[in-house]
């Protein structure tokens, strides 16, 4: 692979290539859609990353040192909400990975998937093939699960082999050496009336320990950039430019159809172009890929307009149906440092010991990440589904009706989560919303997540300038729906912790502060509180065009012939679970896709 930072004129030698595909973003979808083309060696694939490559980086490698790449612009695109008057008028941060191996490097590792109903729903929104079935294969194609050899025996149960991959690029484990409290918290759900489910298992519904994308071998980070880019580094037609800042897609308008010919881009504040001689394919994540499109000519006319973009395709689902996974927190004093991670950011003499500990041998509390989660349906918490409004959204988007009833059906169905929760053994600063109070000393803290929100948000452009970050609107607890269900998550989560052996743990609640009673009372807590997971979806969504599609089921951009979105921006409905897992088998599929459409035009 050439890597075209590393020569002495770069830029002009990646230009000059003639290419098949050009592949803007080289992030978690954009390297594995890479990956499998420049398996064909004869076709030259073109990639273009706004962010560094940056091999052998501790901050990436480093499974618990992922926090510290969030909020530092080496890695992070510095992403940030509108104020949300729904939440108090604040401000959320985004961070999104700006780096080869995008937000694969910087994620909290979690390996799940959902439900195979939540993926057929995205076939019943008008979306042919895209179902459990079709796309389970492309799970085990991205993975190869490697159990861990010994440790905690809830875990070695956790580690059977059940529907894992074992022979794909990206390397999964559960992780051996785990905080004290997780080794609670699925006795305190089972107290609940709460099953254990195994990793992996085909419905999540229940208490586990989660896969993580860390190396049982090495101990290490696994992301795209080390499982699809690093092996397949010498490939003589698989082409890199990172630093790469796309402006636009390119097209040409032979006979009415629109073809896209290429990118233009910048490096410094030179501009440039590439070409494709095939497609040009949009993997730039759910921010980057909607406002590329925009500055395109394809979205809203009255959006484009406004900032002076010429209007090729007249598109007002571009940029909408965002959703994200949000949550609320409560953080709980523990009665022993065992309990906690706080201590390696207070103790420096602890934090160096542990970190010599991983040095040396790649195992201790730095070779970890999230390691336990509950999935749980809404009848389990003993409530029915709400009556929604098909109207009650105040940004209503067309098809909103047909997503509305398969989130209906999926609260009444007793084998589909509509919360996730999950064990962070910290009082985290990028979690909660306000510094951990005076005098409080070690903590953990449970998220408490709605899977599949009701509101609706969106992400436009706001000038014409490919620098300017877009206006982020997710509009976070907009829909009624969404604060009910909410009150139930977090009403669920103070009971979980008031619950043995983990309440065994817990010295006193810190947040909340004071004990909540009311809807009202947890509706503000909610409020006040609410974050987010960093899983937003939706944005290029694959739906019927007259639904607010922006792409069909090839996940073809609507009005062009060859232009692609390959990205977690595609997913129409969102899903239960840290969503990585699905955006690597939904790449993983969209590379057939794309190789099945080259034959038929051949």
């Amino acid at each position: 692979m050439a890597v075209f930072a590393e020569l002495n004129n770069p830029v002009d030698a990646f230009c000059k290539i003639k290419y098949d595909y050009v592949i803007v973003g080289g992030g978690t979808a954009g390297l594995v859609v890479a990956a499998r083309l420049s398996e064909d060696e004869n076709v030259n694939v073109a990639v273009l990353e706004a962010g560094e490559l940056r091999l052998d980086d501790p901050i990436i490698t480093t499974p618990l040192l992922s926090s510290a790449a969030r909020g530092n612009p080496t890695y992070d695109w510095l992403f940030e909400t509108i104020p949300q008057t729904t939440l108090n008028n604040r401000a959320i941060k985004w961070p999104r990975g700006k780096l080869v191996g995008g937000s694969s490097c910087i994620n909290s590792h979690v390996f799940v998937r959902a439900s195979p109903e939540e993926y057929d729903d995205w076939e019943a929104l008008g979306n042919k093939g895209w179902n459990w079935k079709n796309l389970a294969p492309y799970f085990k194609k991205a993975e190869t699960f490697r159990p861990i050899p010994d440790g905690h025996a809830s875990i070695r149960q956790a580690n059977e082999m059940t529907s894992h991959g074992t022979t794909g690029p990206l390397e999964t484990t559960i992780c051996n050496d785990i905080n004290e409290s997780n080794v609670l918290w699925i006795p305190a759900w089972n107290n609940l009336g709460v099953k254990t489910v195994l990793a992996g298992a085909e419905s999540p519904v229940g208490a586990q320990f989660t896969k993580s994308t860390i190396s049982s071998r090495t101990g290490q980070r696994s992301s795209s950039l080390s499982a699809y880019y690093m092996p397949n580094a010498d490939r003589p037609n698989l082409h890199l430019l990172p630093k790469a800042l796309v402006s636009k897609v390119l097209f040409t308008r032979p006979n009415d159809e629109l073809i896209a010919s290429g990118v233009e881009f910048t490096v410094g504040d030179k501009r440039y172009e590439v070409k494709a001689t095939s497609e040009v394919i949009l993997c730039a994540g759910v921010v980057k890929s909607p406002t590329l499109l925009e500055l395109s000519g394809i979205g809203s006319r009255s959006i484009l307009e406004a900032y002076g973009v010429e209007t090729l395709v007249d598109n007002k689902g571009v940029g909408e149906n965002l959703q994200d996974h949000a949550f609320t927190i409560a953080a709980h004093q523990v009665l022993d440092s065992k309990y906690s991670l706080d201590s390696l950011s207070t103790s420096p003499e602890l934090a160096a010991m542990a970190m010599a500990e991983y040095t040396a041998t790649k195992t201790g509390l730095f070779s970890t990440g999230t390691n336990v989660s509950t999935y749980i349906s809404y009848d389990q918490i003993g409530l029915t589904a709400p009556k929604i409004s098909n109207v009650a959204s105040t940004h209503s988007i067309p098809g909103l009706e047909k997503q509305y009833d398969l989130l209906l059906a999926r609260l009444r169905n007793p084998n589909v989560p509509a919360f996730q929760f999950t064990l962070v053994p910290t009082y985290s600063p990028w979690l909660m919303p306000e510094p951990k109070p005076e005098g409080v000393k070690d903590c953990l803290s449970i998220m408490n997540c709605v899977v599949a929100p009701f509101s609706r948000g969106s992400i436009h452009i706001q000038s014409s300038n490919p620098g300017d970050n877009p206006v982020i609107d997710p509009r976070y607890l907009e829909h009624y729906a969404d604060q009910d269900i909410f009150t139930a998550a977090s009403r669920q989560g103070l009971k979980l912790a008031a619950t043995a052996p983990l309440s065994d743990a817990l010295d006193k609640c810190i947040v909340p502060a004071l004990p909540l009673s009311t809807d009202e009372e947890y509706k503000d807590f909610a409020r006040r509180t609410l974050g987010t997971f960093y899983h937003p979806i939706g944005t290029c969504s694959m739906l019927p065009r007259e639904d607010g599609g922006v792409v069909d089921s090839s996940l073809v951009v609507y009005g062009t012939s060859n232009l692609r979105v390959v990205d977690a921006s595609i997913f129409p409905l969102h899903i239960s679970g840290n969503i990585q897992w699905t955006v690597y088998a939904v790449a993983e599929r969209a590379a057939d896709l794309i190789k099945q459409g080259a034959l038929i035009r051949n």
